[in-house]
C-alpha cells in the first residue's frame, strides 16, 4: 500500500501508525485481563493474531464491508468464550464493541452472483469466487461478483500493510530483547575488568 489510499483517504504511512496504535491499545487490554505469561504459545499467538486484525479494521474504518465483519466477529467471540484465567476480557470486549457500532450501518447488498450455468467456465467461475467469499471476512453475505473482487483487493491491500507493521513490531522486539540480554552481561564484564586492575 503505497502514496493515498483512493478508497480510505488514508496515506499509507497513517493507516500503519493507526493500526499500531489500534494494536498496542487491544494487547494491553488482553494483558490487563490475563498476562501472556499464564497463557499457552497457542494462546498467545490467537491473541496477538485477533489484537492485530481488530487493530487493522478499526484503522480501515468505514467504506468496505470486511472491517465490520472483523469486529462483529471480535465482538462476539470476547462475549461468548472464556479465557484460560477465567477472566473476561471486558476492556478488549468495549474496544472491539465501540469500534463496531461506531460503524456506519450500510444497506443491503448489490445483489446476488448470476445463476450456475451448465458451461465449464462458469462452473470454475462460481468456485472460485466461493472460495474467495471463504477467505474474505464479511464474504459469505450476498456480494455480486464485482463487489467481492473490490473486497478482495481492498482487504489484500490492508493485509499487506499490517503484515508489514507486525514485522516491524517484531523486528523492534528482537533487538530489545538483545540489548536487555547484552546489557548485564556489559556490566559485569566492566565490574570484572575493574576488580582485576585493583
Amino acid at each position: 500500500m503505497q502514496g493515498r489510499n483512493c478508497t480510505t483517504g488514508k496515506s499509507s504511512t497513517a493507516f500503519k501508525q493507526e493500526l499500531l496504535k489500534n494494536l498496542l491499545r487491544g494487547l494491553r487490554a488482553r494483558t490487563d485481563a490475563c498476562a501472556f505469561s499464564a497463557m499457552s504459545v497457542h494462546e498467545r499467538k490467537r491473541a496477538v493474531k485477533s489484537s492485530a486484525d481488530v487493530a487493522m479494521a478499526a484503522a480501515r474504518g468505514v467504506g468496505a464491508r470486511w472491517p465490520k465483519a472483523i469486529l462483529a466477529a471480535a465482538a462476539a467471540s470476547t462475549s461468548s468464550n472464556r479465557s484460560s484465567c477465567q477472566v473476561r476480557s471486558s476492556r478488549f470486549r468495549r474496544v472491539a464493541r465501540r469500534c463496531f457500532f461506531r460503524e456506519k450501518r450500510r444497506g443491503p447488498a448489490a445483489g446476488v452472483a448470476a445463476a450456475s450455468s451448465v458451461d465449464v467456465a462458469r462452473r470454475l467461475v462460481r468456485r472460485r469466487t466461493m472460495a474467495l467469499r471463504k477467505v474474505i471476512p464479511g464474504g459469505d453475505a450476498a456480494m455480486d461478483e464485482a463487489s467481492l473482487l473490490r473486497e478482495a483487493m481492498d482487504y489484500v491491500v490492508h493485509l499487506r500493510a499490517q503484515v508489514d507493521v507486525l514485522r516491524r513490531v517484531s523486528e523492534a522486539m528482537q533487538i530489545r530483547s538483545s540489548l536487555l540480554r547484552y546489557a548485564p552481561s556489559s556490566i559485569h564484564g566492566q565490574e570484572a575488568s575493574s576488580s582485576m586492575r585493583q
